[in-house]
């Protein structure tokens, strides 16, 4: 990690009333915690540290004259207390973000997006320039490196357009850190253009591992929020879309790919179907060598009607057959309707987030459109629990007067587990991070 530094310096909800708001959080073992302030905050990412947890966040600034966005770090203890200031860093947004503690680093690797506008720009492509932005804070949340993957070249006749890179994750590997992102090249009409894969990473034993970027058949790519090493390997999941109008049909496909090589294997769901098949979170599960996608499936190609899926991955990237699994926010609260059919949706649901548990099944966390039958309004949290062979254990559901989404989801070490998201309420939103027992019940 110390060559790592070096480089990038050198590069410089209660259960019982289903009601969020009504949560008393004094003297609780399960909680729900709010954070807001004069703006409105938004969550992207939680990550387990000594002692509590630390939320990776972005703070909209509205000004009189102009409105900006900064990454905010906020530290919890392990009662989802805060702990110290708000930590903020203009120039971008933070999407995802790694803790390390070793002996010759202890902090956080953010990767996310820095925007640049020029209301002047002669092309509309130009307007807004998007750079993958990579920030290193240490452990008294300093930034001690910073690096931007931009396109340096200058706008002239043969370069009419910007090429606009965009951050996405991060993970650790044996050998230093790699970031998943992805880019669209510089060419007119850039609104309609492919977006395309990109992997970037940083060796402990060089100033820079490698650099690969992924075409695959013209298509636009939406990747997951996580990325992931294993035997030397980087895998992850993306959605291949094909945009038509508004109306887009897409299959998922997990890359798995040597470190700086080609794409070794490239399995996927739902190739020869139309639907809409977006994968949202990937992430391993605790005892074996597999892994779990959550994410959002609708038989139409507009996303109307959507249900949460999870389906399992090899380590190597091949899909576990069988294993996909569909969830709906009414029908899977009925005891002859654990395994719902794909395409038969009562209420409108989503698959954000994932994280595996002690007891080799994975907790699934998204939301649902509330309809006169189920919710408080708005978008409401839904929460599935599955066993290791992806079959139904539990389902909840959480809610308060405005829209709740998840951002991410873990397992404390107790085996409670942490979800944390959004809440919007008119124009105004703020984090909460809420803290259930290991049935998804909040009580003292």
């Amino acid at each position: 990690m110390r060559y790592f530094i070096l480089l990038i310096l050198a590069l410089t909800v209660l259960w019982g009333c289903n009601n969020l708001e009504d949560a008393n959080l004094a003297n609780r073992k399960t909680f729900v915690h709010f954070f807001d302030e004069a703006y409105n905050m938004s969550a992207s990412a939680i990550e387990v540290i000594p002692g509590g947890y630390m939320i990776l966040g972005n703070r909209t600034v509205e000004l009189a004259d102009t409105t900006y966005t900064q990454t905010v770090l906020l530290e919890v203890d392990k009662n989802g207390n805060r702990v110290g200031d708000f930590h903020l860093y203009d120039g971008g947004t933070g999407k995802a973000f790694k803790y390390i503690n070793n002996v010759d680093f202890a902090g956080y690797v953010i990767v996310g997006d820095s925007i640049y506008t020029d209301p002047t720009a002669e092309q509309a492509a130009n307007v807004t320039i998007s750079s993958m932005r990579i920030l290193v804070v240490n452990s008294t949340f300093d930034v001690v490196g910073k690096l931007l993957i931009a396109d340096r070249k200058p706008i002239s006749p043969a370069n009419p357009i910007k090429t606009d890179f965009f951050g996405g994750a991060v993970s650790l590997t044996d050998n230093g850190v790699v970031f998943l992102g992805s880019f669209k090249e510089g060419v007119v009409l850039q609104q309609a253009a492919p977006e395309k894969q990109l992997l970037f990473a940083v060796d402990n034993n060089l100033d820079s591992a490698w650099f690969k970027t992924y075409d695959l058949l013209g298509n636009t790519f939406a990747n997951s929020k996580s990325v992931h090493y294993y035997d030397d390997h980087i895998l992850w999941a993306t959605s291949v879309l094909d945009i038509q109008g508004d109306f887009t049909s897409s299959y998922i496909t997990i890359p798995y790919a040597a470190e700086g090589a080609g794409i070794d294997n490239n399995n996927s769901i739902g190739l020869t179907t139309t639907q809409s098949f977006i994968a949202n979170d990937m992430q391993p599960a605790n005892s074996s060598a597999l892994y779990g996608v959550v994410g959002t499936y609708s038989q139409s190609t507009d996303g109307s009607g959507g249900n949460m899926f999870f389906f399992q991955v090899f380590a190597n990237g091949n899909i576990v057959p069988g294993s996909d699994r569909y969830f709906d926010g009414i029908e899977s609260f009925k005891s002859d309707s654990l395994d719902i059919n794909k395409n038969f949706s009562s209420i409108v649901d989503t698959g954000e987030a994932i994280t595996a548990t002690k007891d080799g099944g994975f907790l699934l966390a998204g939301s649902f459109t509330t309809n006169p039958d189920k919710g408080k309004g708005g978008e409401d949290i839904l929460l599935i629990k599955v066993n290791f062979l992806g079959n139904l254990v539990w389902s909840k559901t959480y809610g308060g007067a405005g829209d709740e989404t998840i951002s991410a989801v873990t397992e404390a070490s107790d085996g409670s587990l942490l979800i944390c998201g959004t809440s919007d309420l008119g124009d105004y939103s703020s984090i909460f991070l809420m803290k259930t027992d290991s049935n998804g019940e909040i009580k003292n």
